[in-house]
């Protein structure tokens, strides 16, 4: 292939046959027949094939159908008409190894002369990683469209501008609206009127490249019926780390939030037959408690008529006093009166900023009607300046209510009957109420079941009170706890956070 050469000469072929030993790539000389006249060792790894196996072959053995077939005439109509395909453009292929096994490859043709010949130059690229990788991400794309075609939940993209790029399935579903009809219009479309004011927050957090998780909100679906949505939001990036838009995910609660106002319902139903339940288990104590004010009215109107016939000079004024006190006495009656209209009044769950003092003294005042009967010695410990709370009232003073009435109940037959009452703050962050009886206490095996339904230590209890005192606590952030008392007995507590500061 090579005759004498200069000494310039054979300096080229040096620096020719170390650059062709050392690339990467396969690179391989053929003549215009096709025949093999260099064959380098990144050629050797691509193909399998030694050198002394290819060099004096004929190219196409290194091709699988159809190039093998259709090299030989490319060839010829190349020397014929001069028309190239491949040489000087290059393009992709597949390369066929010596044990039959077939690879992607990038071909590089490049004409030249030799000795007065033409050959051509090739330089081959295994394009098989860069495939593998093309086809793992193609496969990963494939999946994510998939999931989110499958997905429950509506998948929707959008610009910065609020322009809806995609569209899935189950967003065609929830909203009512074709992807056709959506892509390509301002995510506004779903917003009720009165909320679109929401969208600028939403697109000010994205700015900062902050999300949005499970945000409960409302939408609205085609035709113009709401539906209840939890809204997940995240920013999109471009390849430099820019947010160029948004990812929502959108879950229809519409049938949860139903259900759960169901269960509200319900539950509002149950405790208020539980207050109901415990003003019929002390109506004769309450009976009992209405008529001391209303004895007491009684005995003053009667002393004021005998005033009134009287000829005392002072009578008058005599008349006077004993009136205001059956005014005090009919004022005590009416706030027991009120007291228990309050507690057993029927009305939905709401919560308002209250005094937790003020709730356990309103308690401890309906609680323990009869009490003295029952020669209970009641004692208080209010925490000082104890932080408000946000919660419902009448909720809070049923839990109490029951608890005194538990603890009444248990010291029966105690000879020794205290209840205390204790409130105390907890850094400022919740307040703790304890309810503590010096009753014979809970038996252990009886202690790990008692909060649950229908379980109960009263004879003719029906085993409601705890396990909806429980659920009360639970909904308001607490826990409803039971320990025994260092002075014999129980003590029965819970927590409740303090209420959101304006600050």
């Amino acid at each position: 292939m090579h005759g004498p050469v200069a000494p310039a000469a054979q300096s080229d072929d040096t620096l020719f046959q170390t650059l062709i030993a050392t690339a990467v790539d396969g690179i391989m000389v053929i003549d215009e027949l096709g025949i093999v006249q260099v064959y380098n060792k990144a050629c050797e790894r691509l193909f399998q094939y030694r050198a002394d196996e290819v060099i004096g072959q004929n190219v196409k053995m290194l091709m699988p159908a159809p190039y093998r077939e259709q090299h030989d005439g490319y060839l010829e109509h190349y020397r014929t008409s001069g028309e190239a395909r491949i040489i000087g453009v290059g393009r992709e292929a597949r390369g066929q190894r010596k044990d039959g096994s077939e690879f992607p490859l990038y071909l590089s043709v490049g004409q030249g002369a030799l000795d007065g010949k033409r050959i051509f130059v090739g330089v081959v690229h295994d394009l098989t990683q860069l495939k593998s990788e093309a086809a793992a991400r193609e496969q990963e794309r494939n999946f994510l469209a998939s999931i989110v075609e499958s997905s429950n939940d509506a998948i929707i993209s959008k610009t910065l501008d609020g322009t809806i790029t995609s569209w899935n399935a189950a967003a065609e579903y929830i909203f009512g609206y074709t992807a056709k009809e959506m892509i390509g219009q301002p995510i506004s479309t779903l917003f009720p009127p009165d909320m679109i004011d929401e969208e600028t927050f939403i697109l000010a957090k994205l700015a900062k490249g902050e999300s949005i998780e499970h945000y409960e909100t409302v939408r609205r679906r085609k035709g113009g019926a709401h539906i209840d949505i939890s809204l997940t939001v995240s920013p999109l990036y471009d390849a430099g780390g820019k947010i160029i838009g948004a990812s929502k995910t959108a879950r229809d609660i519409t049938e949860r939030k139903t259900a759960e106002a169901r269960l509200q319902m319900l539950q509002n139903e149950l405790t208020h037959v539980a207050r109901l339940t415990e003003m019929g288990q002390f109506s004769a104590a309450l009976a009992h408690e209405l008529n001391q004010p209303l004895t007491a009215m009684l005995n003053y109107v009667n002393v004021a008529k005998r005033l009134l016939v009287s000829q005392n000079p002072d009578a008058p004024a005599k008349t006077y006093e004993t009136i205001a006190k059956a005014g005090q006495q009919a004022q005590r009656a009416g706030q027991i009166i009120r007291r228990m209209r309050d507690f057993v009044e029927k009305r939905d769950s709401k919560r308002t900023i209250e005094d937790i003092n003020k709730i356990a003294a309103d308690a401890i005042a309906l609680g323990l009607v009869g009490a003295k009967i029952a020669n209970i010695k009641m004692h208080t410990t209010f925490a000082d300046r104890a932080p408000a709370v946000l919660v419902d009232k009448v909720q809070i003073q049923q839990v109490l209510v029951n608890l005194l009435r538990n603890a009444a109940e248990a010291m029966a037959e105690s000879p020794k009957r205290e209840l205390t009452v204790t409130t105390r703050n907890i850094d400022d962050t919740a307040v703790e109420v304890a309810v503590a009886d010096t009753g014979p206490g809970i038996p252990e095996d009886l202690a790990k079941r008692l909060f649950e339904p229908f379980v109960t230590t009263k004879a003719g209890g029906m085993g409601i009170g705890l396990a909806i005192s429980q659920s009360i606590v639970e909904a308001h952030g607490g826990q409803l706890r039971m320990a025994p008392n260092k002075n014999g007995g129980a003590i029965f507590h819970f927590r409740l956070p303090a209420a959101p500061t304006m600050e």
